[in-house]
């Protein structure tokens, strides 16, 4: 969410009656917009002057997948002596200003949240990994191949097509079910784990 740096407020926080303003709709329309947003945590709000409720705009136009025109007629403030020698913007130059800037920070912590830590994504590699291993140790098939050595070569390649059928099994099923954990993980804290789309195929 955004904050503040260096005592400075981050973004173009706005009345929702000016945002009703710039958009052309009613004040009771945007009201009932933000409070639903509100609710569902997508956007966040906070008192202004005189009672009223302020949003910032950039978080409630990607919360609405709208655009609220930045005000380009609104007359900068006026002049002063500090201000002359400011190189910062003023007016509606100056909502712009918040305005990107706020974007690009909205687009960031959406970034920085989507992403999986490096320790998870080895942790997940060395499980399938250990799955896999498991599955292709060909010390559990030393008895049915030491069998069917007695019966000649024919018998051998039939028990090698059958160990690497059961192979590839096994080696799905291993990895579908850490790709259960995964989901039972993401569910409980909201990380995202993605194995890929197991291809399981009946024997052949």
């Amino acid at each position: 969410m955004l904050t503040e740096v260096d005592g400075e407020e981050i973004g173009l926080w706005l009345t929702l009656a000016e945002i009703a303003r710039r958009r052309g709709v009613s004040r009771a329309a945007i009201s009932k917009r933000v409070k639903r947003l509100a609710a569902e945590g997508s956007i966040e709000t906070k008192p202004g002057a005189g009672g009223t409720i302020t949003v910032e705009l950039a978080a409630f136009d990607l919360a609405t997948n709208e655009q609220t025109p930045i005000d380009e007629g609104r007359a900068p403030p006026a002049v002063t002596q500090h201000s002359r020698r400011s190189p910062k913007p003023q007016g509606a130059a100056a909502d712009k200003v918040k305005y990107e800037a706020a974007l690009r920070r909205l687009d960031y912590e959406e970034r920085i949240k989507n992403l999986v830590p490096i320790k998870q994504v080895e942790d997940a590699m060395v499980r399938a990994g250990e799955a896999i291993v498991r599955a292709i140790d060909l010390s559990n098939f030393a008895g049915d191949l030491l069998i069917a050595a007695r019966e000649g070569e024919p018998a051998v390649r039939r028990k090698l097509r059958e160990i690497k059928d059961r192979i590839q099994r096994q080696a799905a099923d291993a990895l579908v079910l850490l790709a259960k954990e995964g989901e039972t993980q993401e569910r409980a804290g909201g990380v995202e784990f993605d194995l890929g789309e197991i291809d399981q195929r009946e024997d052949r």
